[in-house]
């Protein structure tokens, strides 16, 4: 993000004001190299004022040298005015790994037939979800789509309504939550919300769990602050260390980078490259999804839709423009059928059923959800191309124009969906409760209308492809 919008860098160390010219990387080099060359500097300097000072302290009393001693301290004198001060040393930055989790199950988490509901608005009628071990899979949608639901729906931080949850064999699940306070006691200390952890089979001690909280920068007296004092980047800190007392090896994390500088998710990023778990997880943060993500699920209108590919994958099947817009892509603006149909992975009604013996080890591997909530035709009664009857070309102008008319439909209904959303995400709405139910009713009424207007679509999107073909 700041490589691609930045051309200057102001940084405030050591109560002065350091300027750079260019990208965050062009910073980084460049502070480098300032740091290497003015710790010569200072070097040389040193040198100097000690070879002087050397021959003062010999000769100084000397009357015959007495005149180049004076001499040599004033030299002394004018150096220290103009003095090269020694490179100030960085702050100490996080530094840790996670430890090598139990290995589990090939099938880590499954969600069947499941139902999830806040008062009248429906976020899943039907959901069926299932991860394997090893994917690392980023949930991408618009706002309000119910990618947080889901994340803590796999974590059973919220019991499901209806259907079944099933973690697999050896499974650990840890979860790091959007609101860090949701998973620590704001009134304990930073040493007590680690502490609490202590079971009879990690040992944890009191030494073993300042060391942990050292290595997050929380050194000698910090442990004894209330959670309830701490910045944003501290309690994000300390809900990463919580984490390292149980090694989780399925990692559930909502926006983990909010709150932390840039060393600290620098720091967070190579340890989940080298995690060795599985991870599922939300970002808005285009370049941490592109370091992290081999899988992306795309998920809106209580429909996941998955594709078998990194983050680059899913910008071209969705023919996207913006690589941080199609982060809060919809679900005309993912062209999810289309991609679904290419992927091989999760079929929707536009691509007919793979053998189990002619389907790929990846594609067996990737990310699957057996109905995930697509509507469409059983694939016994897809029709194939030598099958569909052929249209006059007056039928296949209609057939185009009702296709983008129902495009057009969802895009308008997905903009409504929006800002309905984010009329309920203000506090002020809920002083009229009147007004806040009839917002939740209108946003239920619209999720159900998308709903049957991707349906539609996708119908008439298929009778398109098969008499084109």
């Amino acid at each position: 993000f700041l490589n691609a919008l930045c051309n200057g860098i102001l940084e405030l160390r050591a109560e002065t004001l350091h300027r750079y010219t260019g990208n965050y990387d062009d910073y980084l080099a460049e502070k480098e190299a300032r740091k290497a060359q003015q710790l010569a500097k200072f070097k040389n300097q040193q040198r100097e004022i000690a070879h002087l000072q050397r021959f003062v302290d010999r000769f100084g009393a000397k009357a015959t040298l007495a005149s180049r001693a004076k001499s040599k301290e004033k030299q002394i004198a004018r150096l220290k005015e103009v003095a090269v001060e020694e490179p100030v040393e960085e702050l100490k930055r996080v530094h840790f790994r996670f430890p090598q989790p139990p290995r589990s199950g090939l099938k880590v988490v499954t969600l069947k037939h499941v139902r999830q509901a806040y008062g009248d608005h429906v976020v899943y009628r039907d959901l069926n979800f299932e991860a394997e071990r090893g994917q690392r899979i980023v949930l991408v949608g618009p706002n309000g789509a119910g990618k947080s639901t889901l994340l803590k729906i796999l974590g059973d931080i919220v019991p499901i309504q209806a259907g079944t949850r099933h973690l697999g064999s050896n499974v650990v699940p840890g979860y790091f939550a959007q609101n860090r306070t949701d998973t620590l006691k704001t009134g304990a200390t930073v040493l007590e919300n680690l502490m609490e952890l202590r079971t009879a089979e990690n040992a944890l001690t009191e030494q073993k769990a300042r060391t942990l909280l050292g290595a997050f920068l929380f050194r000698k007296d910090d442990v004894f602050k209330k959670v309830s004092v701490l910045s944003g980047g501290e309690k994000s800190r300390l809900a990463l260390a919580r984490l390292l007392i149980h090694p989780p090896n399925l990692l559930l994390m909502d926006e983990p980078t909010t709150h932390l500088d840039i060393p600290s998710i620098d720091a967070l990023l190579l340890a989940l490259r080298q995690y060795e778990g599985t991870l599922i997880f939300i970002s808005h943060d285009v370049y941490v999804i592109r370091q992290l993500a081999n899988q992306v699920l795309h998920v809106n209108a209580g429909r996941l839709t998955p594709y078998a590919g990194d983050y680059d994958y899913y910008l071209d099947k969705s023919r996207a423009t913006d690589a941080r817009a199609a982060l809060d892509a919809g679900f005309t603006d993912a062209r999810p059928a289309q991609r679904a149909a290419e992927s091989g992975v999760q079929r929707s009604s536009l691509s007919p059923p793979q053998s189990a013996a002619s389907a790929s080890g990846a594609q067996r591997s990737a990310l699957s959800a057996p109905h995930s909530g697509l509507s469409g035709t059983p694939h016994s009664a897809i029709r194939t191309p030598q099958s569909a009857a052929r249209l006059s070309a007056k039928e296949l102008r209609r057939l185009r124009t009702e296709v983008g008319h129902l495009e057009e439909t969802v895009a308008k209904l997905e903009a409504k969906q929006s800002e309905l959303v984010a009329e309920l995400e203000k506090p002020e709405t809920y002083k009229d409760a009147g007004k806040a139910l009839h917002l939740n009713r209108e946003l239920t009424a619209i999720v159900d209308q998308i709903a049957a207007a991707t349906q539609a679509w996708e119908q008439a999107a298929r009778r398109l492809e098969e008499a084109t073909l």
